[in-house]
């Protein structure tokens, strides 16, 4: 029966890695649309990483992860 299961582990995203695309895709929106606002990318940034963390519910480790990434993406 586990041969007949065709799984590919590499493929496979964990809630904190989806969590992690989908800021860098909104930073990178933000960057683009607000190119001269620093502090408005930064809110909008920070915002959404709040966000993400619930809709994907993260664990305290994990948020606090996202978060650091969350920096990293400040203009």
């Amino acid at each position: 029966m586990l041969q007949n299961i065709n799984l590919n582990i590499n493929t496979m995203t964990t809630q904190y890695q989806q969590a992690k695309q989908d800021l860098k895709t909104i930073s990178q929106w933000a960057k683009s649309k607000f190119p001269e606002d620093k502090p408005a990318v930064r809110q909008i940034i920070n915002d959404n990483t709040h966000a993400l963390c619930s809709d994907h519910d993260l664990s305290e480790k994990k948020e606090s992860m996202l978060h650091n990434y969350a920096c990293t993406l400040h203009p």
